[in-house]
């Protein structure tokens, strides 16, 4: 369990979630959902989607992910973002990661991303992070990252992606950095 904040790169800075932050959450998601509202349907129809969807994911992650921790991601003071992680101990899953609008673009979710393989190789875990399969730039993003699907965990809409470290990376005698993927479709 996070008590208190995590630094991270950039100069964001993470902490658990709390009931102060479910409003800023959902307008985080509401705003972030551009896919839906292209669709050819009316404004109401779509808003109601994506309140069924915003339900379904603050219920689901608790059902799927019981030890998942919820944590707000910070710059200066002022929330910039999501994650949501699950940490077992042959794996560390990146559940979620979003950023406000403003936010986006930065180089911030590849320095998470970094972050988050280091700390697979100091735990000498897995590092799995679903895509959805219809996005292609995710996808792509996560192969230079080194990341291959793995279809024993895959569905019709997620591809589960997993990085592994090689034994250099976990004895903290290489960089973690991009490389190549070896094998592995989205």
């Amino acid at each position: 369990m996070i008590h208190g904040t995590v630094a991270l790169p950039h100069g964001i800075t993470a902490r658990p979630a709390g009931r102060g932050d479910k409003d800023f959450l959902a307008k985080m998601f509401k705003d972030n959902r551009d896919d839906l509202r292209m669709a050819d349907a009316e404004t109401d129809y779509i808003e109601t989607v994506i309140e069924m969807q915003l339900d379904a994911q603050m219920g689901g992650y608790g059902k799927q992910f019981p030890n998942a921790l919820y944590l707000i991601l910070e710059k200066n003071g002022s929330r910039i973002g999501r994650i949501t992680l699950d940490i077992q101990p042959v794996e560390l899953r990146l559940v979620d990661l979003d950023f406000i609008k403003k936010a986006q673009g930065k180089g911030f979710g590849s320095s998470i991303l970094l972050w988050l393989m280091k700390a697979a190789a100091q735990t000498k875990t897995p590092l799995l992070v679903p895509a959805r399969r219809d996005d292609f730039a995710m996808g792509r993003f996560l192969m230079q990252y080194g990341f291959v699907e793995d279809p024993s965990m895959s569905d019709d809409v997620f591809a589960r992606m997993s990085w592994m470290p090689t034994a250099d990376e976990m004895a903290g005698i290489a960089d973690i950095k991009p490389r190549a993927a070896v094998a592995g479709t989205v």
